[in-house]
């Protein structure tokens, strides 16, 4: 079916919409679903200033962010 041989109205194409993200989210396997957060998530934190992700991580975390903070340097210590 070609697009210009289709004609919904907008509350119609939202429809169309939901069901397609419905019924695909449906047939993904969990391995699927995790991987597809993960690369939205990490797109979405690559985009955030230095102070935005500090404020994702501390809204996160809470009072474990020194910590976090802590084992990040461990693993990446300053030459």
């Amino acid at each position: 079916m070609k697009p210009d041989e289709v004609i919904l109205n907008n509350e119609q194409f939202s429809t169309l919409k939901e069901l397609y993200v419905e019924r695909l989210v449906d047939n993904m396997s969990t391995k699927d679903l995790v991987r597809y957060v993960t690369d939205d998530m990490s797109e979405y934190v690559n985009k955030l200033t230095f102070t935005e992700v500090l404020q994702e991580c501390n809204n996160y975390w809470d009072d474990g962010l020194t910590e976090i903070i802590e084992e990040v340097k461990e693993i990446h210590p300053n030459v």
